[in-house]
């Protein structure tokens, strides 16, 4: 097991807002090599959102994550703060209707913006409803019956140049949990951590932001309720399923359309 207690220690005196390494005019400093998983670390207040983190320094492997590479989010607001992430590359996995009544500003400041639909909403079934863990049975059906958009995604950040990076759906929950899960675990990122990675989702989205989304948004379907939460349980489900039915997500995303060559550009691309 992974341990997740060392911190990282930060020097943020230039920036107490924004915390990334090498990102334009920010100062970002880890001074050791322990995993940080802590909210005031890793969690970033810019663009007006609520659940805005920075996926590095995960052991992935014998190296770590690099700070300031990928980010996850909700929906930014607003663009303000979000040129200093210096994005080349963001990745939107919202449906149509939820891009035109919560336009992000993004195309203005990244030069790539691509909209990669992943269209949950069907998937939330009777059978989903029903189940005794619902979110693992929707990740498992994003799984089932999203694989080649996935495999396209991650793809889509391998390509040279694409990083940094930022995925973000309406909430920065499922979709986003399943991508990032999907990447985090590609390039050899412990499960555990990978579980960790994703539960911290839960310490920022509130009822109070969940009132805040576009009726559009199938975060605010009646009777998902029970789908807002962000149970480690949740994730460790996805993982199992992932290696008792595709030997791992890096097998997955090969199967279903993304080289091998372009997960180890990705895997480079992402740790030191």
């Amino acid at each position: 097991m992974t341990s997740l207690s060392r911190r990282t220690r930060l020097d943020r005196s230039r920036s107490p807002g924004v915390h990334l390494l090498g990102a334009s005019g920010v100062t970002f400093v880890a001074v050791n090599e322990g995993v940080t998983l802590s909210v005031p670390h890793r969690r970033i207040t810019v663009g007006a959102t609520a659940n805005l983190r920075d996926i590095g320094d995960y052991p992935a492997g014998s190296t770590r994550t690099q700070w300031g590479r990928l980010f996850r989010s909700d929906a930014p607001r607003t663009v303000d703060g979000l040129t200093a992430l210096g994005l080349r590359t963001v990745i939107d996995l919202r449906d149509d209707a939820e891009l035109d009544a919560q336009p992000t500003g993004l195309h203005a400041i990244v030069p790539a913006v691509l909209h990669r639909p992943l269209r949950p909403r069907p998937l939330v079934t009777a059978d989903v409803l029903g189940a005794p863990d619902r979110l693992a049975e929707l990740y498992i059906g994003m799984l089932r019956h999203r694989g080649p958009q996935l495999a396209r995604i991650v793809t889509d950040l391998a390509r040279p140049g694409a990083l940094p990076a930022l995925v973000h759906c309406a909430a920065g929950k499922d979709r986003t949990g399943v991508v990032v899960a999907l990447v985090l675990s590609a390039i050899g990122v412990p499960d555990d951590v990978v579980v960790a990675d994703y539960a911290l989702t839960g310490d920022h989205l509130t009822p109070a932001f969940f009132a805040t989304l576009p009726a559009a948004s199938a975060a605010t379907d009646e009777g998902v309720e029970t789908l807002r939460g962000a149970r480690p349980e949740s994730m460790a489900a996805m993982l199992r399923f992932l290696a008792d039915e595709h030997r791992g997500a890096r097998a997955y995303l090969i199967r279903h359309g993304t080289p091998a060559e372009a997960i180890e550009h990705l895997r480079t691309a992402l740790t030191h």
